[in-house]
């Protein structure tokens, strides 16, 4: 059995400064909204136990739902910083791409092979909107850390 010990190529959600302030702004928001509902029902004169469900269930919600969200952010800024640190430019030559819906805009499942100096060449597929540049042959730029394979497309 032959077992590799490259890392397999994950990509990597680009993340700039102004859009991990805005989604932990947006957890910050989210997370006291249900202990805020709760307390009112606590200090109602008279409550009703419908306020004081709904009470619970927004704080069984929007408590864990927050704070994942303020951890997803962190994460992946992490994630961009740690690759504009150590990555290195790449190409991404699309191989293939396929129309697999078109509700309201076009989704293509894309093949890509990502190639450039550092790193062994490696083929990601990837479903990306739009239909700007998704031809077979077409060259996107990309970001690939040599030493774990993440990368992002860079469009």
């Amino acid at each position: 059995m032959v077992t590799s010990s490259r890392a397999q190529p994950a990509q990597v959600s680009t993340l700039n400064g102004i859009g991990a302030l805005l989604m932990k702004g947006v957890a910050a928001l989210v997370v006291p909204c249900g202990p805020t509902v709760l307390a009112v029902a606590v200090l109602l004169p008279d409550p009703h136990r419908i306020v004081l469900l709904v009470g619970t269930l927004t704080t069984a919600v929007s408590v864990p739902g927050g704070v994942a969200l303020w951890r997803l952010a962190g994460r992946n800024r992490a994630g961009t910083r740690r690759l504009e640190a150590v990555g290195v430019r790449a190409t991404a030559e699309v191989l293939t791409s396929t129309l697999t819906a078109s509700d309201e805009g076009h989704t293509y499942e894309v093949v890509m092979r990502v190639s450039g100096f550092g790193f062994e060449p490696f083929e990601v597929t990837q479903s990306r909107t739009g239909s700007a540049g998704l031809s077979a042959g077409a060259r996107l730029q990309a970001l690939v850390n040599p030493h774990d394979c993440s990368y992002a497309i860079l469009d």
